[in-house]
């Protein structure tokens, strides 16, 4: 009996050998993508902001950025699609809208939310009393907030911050909300400021691209480290968000 065992496990020990060495454990890593095309950054100090931070964060990485001239309003759309690789800012809820995307989990700046109010037409009015009153479509923020207004009031969607700003300026609306952008023009009519909210942005991928989260994000916080962050801010006049996140820890939609 001993002896058929040495001989079966003379001929099986070759083959078993093979078998426990052929196939090794790997781990497939993704290799990062030469090159990212974004949205064009709107003309705000925020966005301006973060596209001179991603821009540096990825050229460490070996990243080449492109950015194209897409409307605001449609670049949501085309970055779930995965024709844009992702959105330079935008809040954490429009994730749930465009399933695609994936929030960077470093937090680049704080989204205030703004209303601007001809007090000459109507003084210490609400954004429900106003009689009308203009956006820059795009900003899921500011639509969500224009959708509990009665369906009857006047709302008009413009497609930049430059035509929002004409409608309200030359007085054809009596109102202007924006997100992430602050109205300092003069006009012919006193302007009530309103703050509304405020809420933190990231940048967002295509989760095409979900190799690049972790990375990118470990060099958002480098360059924080070292001050970079701080002095671009300061070259933009951009607040430091109220809260920044710890390296690992997941993002968060609100304050």
């Amino acid at each position: 009996m001993l002896t058929l065992f040495v001989l079966t496990l003379t001929v099986l020990w070759p083959w078993l050998n093979h078998a426990n060495t052929a196939a090794p454990t790997t781990v497939d890593l993704q290799p990062l993508p030469a090159s990212l095309q974004f949205r064009q950054a709107i003309r705000s100090p925020a966005a301006q902001y973060s596209q001179a931070l991603l821009s540096e964060a990825y050229r460490r990485l070996g990243i080449e950025t492109r950015f194209v001239d897409v409307p605001f309003g449609r670049s949501l759309v085309e970055s779930n699609k995965g024709t844009l690789d992702g959105e330079i800012a935008r809040v954490l809820r429009v994730t749930s809208q465009y399933p695609n995307l994936l929030a960077v989990p470093y937090v680049l700046f704080d989204t205030q939310v703004y209303l601007y109010i001809n007090s000459g037409r109507c003084r210490n009015c609400t954004l429900a009393q106003v009689p009308s009153i203009t956006y820059v479509r795009g900003s899921i923020i500011v639509e969500e907030l224009l959708k509990k207004l009665p369906a009857s009031k006047p709302v008009i969607s413009s497609g930049t911050i430059e035509s929002a700003k004409a409608l309200f300026l030359s007085g054809k609306v009596d109102a202007v909300i924006f997100a992430a952008y602050r109205l300092q023009d003069n006009a012919s009519f006193t302007i009530d400021e309103q703050h509304i909210m405020s809420l933190p942005d990231y940048h967002l991928l295509h989760r095409q691209h979900q190799q690049v989260v972790s990375p990118l994000a470990t060099m958002l916080f480098q360059l924080e480290q070292e001050g970079f962050s701080a002095r671009l801010r300061q070259q933009y006049g951009v607040a430091a968000p109220r809260r920044q996140l710890q390296q690992g820890e997941s993002p968060f939609a609100q304050y």
